[in-house]
């Protein structure tokens, strides 16, 4: 999408990988074993006509408008926690990458073709692996690579007239970036990584159930992942009732509501970091409970309520698009937005959303770029409009929680 002639269209304040080479119900219930966490719905869910697209969402999710790529087949291997890799580096501004998160790439320079034919051609277990790691702006023009990210794995690919390669990969496991062993003058592609799983999640001792444990039942159900899990979905189905429900299990969960909340990417970074699967559900229930407005992160003004989240993809409430020029944009999409400008007419052509035509919005407040407003092509089409804001544009904090964050960052040490 955003093949725009403006200079302050999409392809403006984004990330581009060859720029940076250097629903609910209140009666839900949840069942598990081992391996599975399942949310039921014990009743009929509502007639909404937002949970009803789909064949639209999968359109989403499969990022059509890249064109014809190719399934590649198999896949899905983990490497074991611990194990030392040394995975093509994609340092993308503003991207968190998350397990289970959905990636589209496109890249026209040579050198990183070459980073991503190399992992195509890589032998297993490393095959079509690359690593994925976030790249914040700590200060006016200065660039911060975070040390822990993400391995993705390449699942489709499509090769364009002119050397252009478009691909789109799925997010696999944590790894940490070991940059203090870069020797002088090395570059990140040199990077050495180390694979960082989540520890697998237990279930409470029978013993606490009946009250019989040293440690009180209440106690234990702080540690309980799968009553985290549980009380984290049942929030955020009440805050944002227009998104689908789920079925996955605690760590999945975890990560899918890093990847789903409206949250900044230094928030979902911190999300990403979180050493156990207890500690990132606690967090986002703590996010959650707080939440209840986005607001530009230049200029503070409300655009937003968090409850306006809605689901234009059958993998969530968002996720990252390529336009053609090869920058990637990690956007929520909303049912509406306040004190938002549109600016041109509506445009179908690379539209990330088909059957919808969109139009660049800024903020009322201060003029920065906020995203993009979509527009149905037909009249008998649903939804008529959404939103879709760019994550780097807003933030869930309010103005003195924000103040208060940036002071700290500031201090000396």
């Amino acid at each position: 999408m955003a093949d725009s002639s403006r200079g302050s269209g999409p392809d403006f304040l984004t990330s581009s990988f060859s720029g940076a080479s250097s629903s609910g119900s209140d009666s839900d219930t949840y069942t598990h074993s081992d391996t599975s966490f399942v949310l039921e719905s014990q009743q009929a869910a509502p007639a909404d006509p937002w949970l009803g697209q789909e064949q639209t969402r999968q359109q989403q999710t499969r990022h059509t408008y890249l064109g014809d790529v190719d399934d590649l087949e198999g896949g899905g291997t983990l490497l074991d926690a611990g194990q030392i890799c040394h995975l093509p580096l994609i340092p993308l501004e503003g991207i968190v990458l998350m397990p289970g998160d959905t990636l589209p790439l496109k890249v026209v320079r040579r050198q990183d073709r070459q980073k991503l034919e190399s992992a195509l051609t890589a032998p297993a277990p490393f095959t079509r692996l690359i690593a994925v790691a976030c790249m914040s702006r700590s200060d006016p023009g200065a660039m911060h690579l975070h040390t822990v990210g993400c391995t993705a794995e390449i699942r489709q690919v499509h090769r364009q007239e002119g050397g252009a390669l478009s691909i789109v990969a799925k997010g696999l496991q944590r790894l940490q970036l070991n940059l203090d062993l870069l020797q002088h003058n090395q570059s990140l592609s040199h990077t050495q990584q180390t694979i960082t799983a989540d520890a697998p999640v237990s279930h409470i001792p029978s013993e606490a159930k009946q009250g019989v444990a040293f440690w009180p039942a209440h106690i234990w159900a702080r540690y309980n992942a799968f009553q985290l899990a549980k009380e984290a979905m049942n929030h955020f189905i009440m805050m944002a009732p227009r998104v689908r429900q789920l079925h996955m299990e605690p760590v999945a969960v975890s990560y899918w509501l890093a990847s789903n909340l409206p949250l900044e990417d230094d928030t979902r970074q911190r999300l990403l970091e979180a050493p156990t699967v207890v500690e990132r559900l606690k967090n986002e229930l703590a996010l959650m409970q707080r939440m209840a407005s986005l607001r530009c992160r230049f200029c503070m003004t409300q655009v937003a309520f968090a409850s306006d989240v809605v689901s234009m993809s059958s993998e969530g409430t968002g996720g990252a698009f390529v336009n053609s020029h090869g920058y990637v944009h990690d956007m929520i999409t909303l049912h509406r937005a306040t004190n938002a400008v549109c600016d041109g007419e509506p445009e179908t052509e690379h539209s990330w959303f088909p059957g919808f035509a969109w139009t660049i919005a800024y903020c009322a407040g201060c003029t920065s770029h906020l995203g993009w407003k979509f527009t149905a092509a037909q009249r008998n089409q649903h939804p008529q409009s959404f939103w879709g804001l760019r994550r780097p544009a807003i933030t869930e904090l309010n103005e003195s929680r924000r103040n208060m964050m940036l002071s700290r960052q500031l201090q000396p040490g």
